[in-house]
């Protein structure tokens, strides 16, 4: 399997081969260092090479070949190999998103005890340790709070923000930050140089761009492209691309325009190819960032898309907020659907009230909020500000509830009326069930302090 996906075959050996230039600081002053430390925190994306550096720093901590003042490992002493070949007993790899990870890390404080095998150092690297339970982190925290001399831990984790600060403080934390377009060239070419692969550095720095920062995907990409031919053209890769990915700036377009019908197949388009939400999401807001750069001489022009810095703003806070309900939408594209109607049904003279409306609410707001039987008496800003209060407010005692409530559209007040917009039945007939009434009741009276009814239309 190694043999044949380029990552695996490419992975990094030593502590130079990583293409993180800040993470091959960070390592080799830690490893040059007379005292290291017994815990590692590894945070940053997917794809970055978190595990990888994982298992050379096992080897830096055993490696036979190397004299002490050396800490890159030799690979090619008996230790160094068993670890890249995946036969050594002294290196634990748990994976903490398992029922089989958690178990293990329950029975480390007995296990811990015991010396290595054969290694001089015993290492463990747990994967996704966001993932562990309660229980589980209570158990890691009183190993690594005193851990036997020859034992070391590595944490690896996308979500560092998971983790309790009790396992953090006792970590030497390192950030995998995105890789730059630089850093994914030059695992790039590392790959064509091992498998013969004839490249132009203007298509190495194409795969890059469209590599999300991962080095994992950007491999990925070269490795589909070198299925046909050795020899790839620029030419090749544009095509490739434009069929594997969301062409954001072409959908920006479409929305600048006020196309709604097409932006919306534009996006089902991409949906039905497979393509991830979270990444679409990703890049329409990375290019509408790029084009507010553009707009202050920051960078240059990158986009075709003609919107003003209002329309932007309202862009960015349109998908801001679809991407953050990706997650617990009950039909997935649905929040970027939403989007994409919303700024359709944005007018001119809307548009100047959305942006104006985003001041400091003052007391003339507040006394008008307050009278409840005036039509669409609270701003925009302002019942925005207090849904997403309730939306908090539910989450925390049925996540089920928010979830179904995220899917539909807050449309305004009328009378005494929160007049809510539903799209499926199916969500309508839910959200009229009596114990979900009662809370969605008394959290909207919680949050806007007036005694309003919710009607679901």
């Amino acid at each position: 399997m190694s043999d044949s996906v380029f990552y695996l075959k490419y992975r990094p050996q030593k502590i130079s081969q990583l293409d993180l230039k800040e993470v091959r600081i960070r390592l080799t002053n830690i490893l040059s260092s007379s005292k290291i430390p017994h815990a590692f925190l590894f945070s940053g994306p997917k794809g970055l090479g978190k595990t990888s550096a994982g298992r050379i720093m096992a080897k830096s901590l055993n490696c036979l070949g190397k004299t002490k003042k050396e800490f890159e490992p030799c690979n090619k002493c008996s230790l160094c190999q068993s670890i890249s070949q995946g036969t050594c007993l002294d290196l634990i790899e748990i994976d903490a998103a398992s029922n089989r990870g958690i178990d293990d890390i329950r029975g480390l404080k007995e296990r811990i005890k015991l010396i290595p095998a054969k290694a001089l150092k015993k290492v463990y690297v747990i994967d996704e340790v966001h993932m562990l339970t309660k229980e589980a982190f209570n158990a890691l925290l009183k190993t690594l709070e005193e851990p036997p001399e020859h034992a070391f831990f590595i944490l690896c984790t996308t979500e560092p923000e998971k983790l309790p600060d009790t396992i953090i403080s006792r970590c030497q934390q390192i950030n995998f930050q995105k890789a730059l377009g630089e850093e994914i060239i030059r695992s790039l070419k590392r790959v064509c140089q091992g498998e013969k692969i004839k490249i132009s550095e203007d298509g190495l720095d194409l795969i890059a761009r469209h590599s999300g920062g991962s080095f994992r995907d950007g491999v990925k990409i070269l490795q589909e492209l070198s299925l046909e031919s050795k020899n790839i053209s620029f030419k090749k890769i544009a095509d490739f691309l434009e069929k594997e990915t969301f062409l954001a700036n072409d959908f920006l377009i479409l929305l600048s325009q006020k196309d709604t019908k097409k932006a919306l197949l534009e996006l089902q388009k991409a949906v039905n190819q497979g393509l991830d939400l979270k990444a679409i999401t990703q890049n329409i807001l990375e290019l509408l960032r790029q084009a507010i750069f553009f707009k202050y001489n920051i960078l240059e022009k990158v986009t075709d898309f003609n919107l003003t810095i209002e329309e932007i703003k309202i862009l960015v806070d349109l998908f801001d907020q679809a991407g953050r309900q990706l997650k617990g939408a009950v039909i997935p594209e649905l929040p970027l659907e939403l989007a994409i109607l919303e700024w359709g049904s944005l007018k001119e003279d809307k548009i100047i009230s959305k942006i104006t409306s985003k001041k400091p609410i003052g007391k003339e707001t507040v006394k008008k909020a307050s009278l409840a039987n005036k039509e669409d008496s609270v701003s925009d800003f302002s019942l925005e500000s207090k849904w997403r209060r309730v939306l908090d407010e539910i989450k925390k005692e049925n996540k089920g509830i928010e979830a179904l409530l995220k899917s539909t559209k807050l449309k305004g007040i009328r009378g005494k009326k929160l007049e809510i917009e539903v799209f499926y039945k199916f969500h309508r007939d839910k959200l009229n069930e009596p114990r979900t009434v009662n809370l969605v009741q008394k959290k909207v009276k919680e949050a806007f302090s007036l005694p309003l009814k919710i009607e679901y239309v």
